[in-house]
């Protein structure tokens, strides 16, 4: 499988530097069949030009290069390591040397000329920069396979940096940062399967499969074991105030309010309080711990919005309008953001960006079913075998 979408003339420039005329004829003709995109018929001249002058960098080069396109990994490991030798900077080499290694099966050797070329690729040429992509994420699958999940998480986050839109790229990320967590799971279990911590990490997979009931039960213990650990009262907070026990959702104020006595930097137990105070009419308090959560995380969209709605409430629509506008910088998928920005808009007679956020409205209302029906989807399944 091809993974360049790179012209075959121009890869290695063909400057033959032998003065013997055969060399040097077969070289041009070389040259010509790459530039008319027949390699086939490139390459036994390049076999020819070896024989002739075995330290021919060019032929050694465009050679190895075409066989690895063509899946020909073995017999391009030796040319494309033959060119390194004579000229060590060739990072475009060097990392379909690596790429071909790792899928021969010689790992350390991959590993080294992957890393190397990683580092030199330039990130100012667009066929270099998506190389760099491609070997990195070639990377990432030797950590992984070796259980290495730090080396692959950093360079994940490299490669975000270079594409953070790039979808294989955000799978690489989902997938190594799931891994981690039930590497960390399984060893936490092991050393210590009554713990506190133990039960935080197993009351937050029962959550993900949404076992309410399971994970409350196992919030509540490590809560037991240690009334201090970090999270606990939130991630239990959240757990009795989305349950379908109207009891339970009761009982969530009291642990959100724990939490921000454990810890006045609770950013989101002084959100979440604030919705519960705009649910009871409060809104005076609502304000307050609205103004909290803002105070420690200024660009929280859902803050902002939860604001909007109290100055909604206390007929107060511009500064309504303005929350909300500036919630939708901060997160431009804000559903109810736009929801209520529209509705504003209306009753300000901005007819057309009432109609514009109200379309913004239904797409991402729709992107959100789509979600949840994937991640409804992955509720069920176990981690990895």
């Amino acid at each position: 499988m091809l993974i360049l979408a790179l012209p075959w003339p121009g890869f290695i420039a063909l400057n033959a530097q032998d003065t013997q005329h055969s060399v040097d004829a077969l070289a041009q003709q070389a040259q010509k069949y790459l530039q008319d995109q027949k390699p086939q018929l490139a390459i036994p001249l390049l076999r020819k030009i070896i024989s002739l002058d075995s330290k021919n960098l060019n032929a050694q080069a465009n050679l190895g290069v075409l066989l690895f396109f063509q899946g020909n990994y073995a017999e391009a490991i030796p040319l494309l390591r033959a060119a390194l030798q004579l000229q060590p900077d060739l990072w475009k080499v060097g990392a379909l040397l690596g790429i071909a290694e790792k899928r021969t099966g010689d790992s350390a050797a991959a590993q080294n000329d992957l890393e190397r070329a990683f580092s030199n690729l330039a990130l100012s040429n667009p066929e270099e920069k998506k190389l760099r992509i491609e070997v990195g994420l070639e990377m990432i699958e030797l950590h992984s396979a070796a259980s290495q999940f730090e080396k692959a998480l950093s360079v994940v986050v490299k490669l975000e940096e270079l594409a953070p839109r790039d979808p294989q790229i955000l799978l690489a990320a989902y997938q190594i940062s799931r891994q981690t967590m039930y590497q960390s799971l399984l060893s936490l279990v092991t050393v210590a399967p009554d713990s506190a911590q133990a039960h935080m990490i197993m009351a937050g997979e029962l959550a993900r499969q949404g076992d309410h009931a399971g994970a409350i039960t196992h919030y509540r213990e490590a809560i037991r074991l240690n009334p201090a650990i970090p999270g606990a009262h939130f991630e239990l907070a959240e757990q009795l105030r989305t349950s379908p026990d109207p009891a339970l959702n009761a009982r969530a104020e009291e642990e959100y309010q724990a939490a921000v006595r454990l810890n006045p930097y609770d950013e989101l137990s002084w959100r979440q309080l604030g919705e519960i105070m705009v649910a009871k009419s409060n809104f005076k308090a609502a304000q307050e711990n609205y103004e909290r959560a803002l105070a420690l995380q200024p660009k929280d969209s859902d803050a902002r919005t939860g604001l909007a709605i109290v100055m909604i409430s206390l007929n107060r629509p511009n500064d309504a309008i303005s929350l909300l506008e500036s919630a939708l910088k901060d997160d431009p998928t804000n559903i109810a953001a736009h929801f209520r920005l529209s509705t504003l808009y209306r009753r300000a007679g901005r007819t057309v960006d009432a109609e514009h956020e109200l379309e913004a409205f239904h797409h991402y209302q729709e992107v959100k079913d789509k979600l949840f029906k994937v991640f409804k989807g992955f509720s069920g399944q176990s981690g990895p075998k």
